[in-house]
């Protein structure tokens, strides 16, 4: 995958980020006033409203090439939120019992927990930890036994979030984009983790 440009070292973002997150709850209110709810998605999808207190032009063309080479909301990437934070219940794969080595949904991550089905791996044993050697730069695991066909693997940690997503629009001419990275926000919409 590509990872969204990180030059944050030069240009700072807004601070806190706008962050939503969508959990997708079916709910359904009866004659008798009693409503059910169904929970339609298990791990939360994260969007964010991305905004530079500063960025020049030629940062934000920078930005814009980026945007060009994922044709506008066609194609996904990973986006790491560039503020450290505590994350519980992440979602960072599902088992097929082949697959030993999964990227973690974070980077420069400590504190960590991960588990698989619910029950907490230990380090060292269960697992390994590798900072900074996955997929865009991602932190990840290695499994010593592959989990089980359908099992959900989580963690908690601290550190930054990868955001696995899409630009959220397809047409825009530069000038919106830069207004948008400047004074408003543009809006990127979150996946799920993979």
């Amino acid at each position: 995958m590509t990872a969204f440009p990180d030059f944050l070292t030069s240009v700072a973002p807004a601070n806190p980020l706008a962050e939503s997150i969508e959990f997708r709850t079916l709910a359904s209110e009866y004659e008798s006033g009693q409503v059910v709810s169904k929970q339609k998605r298990l791990f939360a999808r994260r969007s964010v409203d991305l905004k530079y207190q500063t960025i020049t032009v030629a940062e934000a063309k920078t930005l814009w090439q980026f945007y060009l080479s994922r044709k506008g909301k066609h194609l996904p990437f990973n986006l790491f939120l560039p503020f450290a934070n505590d994350y519980t219940g992440e979602y960072v794969g599902t088992g097929n019992a082949t697959t030993v080595i999964y990227n973690l949904p974070c980077k420069t991550s400590s504190a960590r927990a991960i588990y698989v089905a619910n029950q907490l791996q230990t380090s060292g044993t269960d697992y390994t930890f590798s900072a900074a050697t996955g997929e865009d730069g991602a932190d990840k695991i290695t499994f010593a036994v592959a989990p089980t066909l359908g099992q959900y693997i989580t963690c908690d940690f601290t550190g930054r979030l990868k955001i696995r997503g899409k630009f959220a629009e397809d047409q825009m001419t530069f000038e919106t984009f830069y207004n948008r990275l400047a004074n408003t926000g543009l809006k990127i919409k979150g996946l799920l983790n993979a």
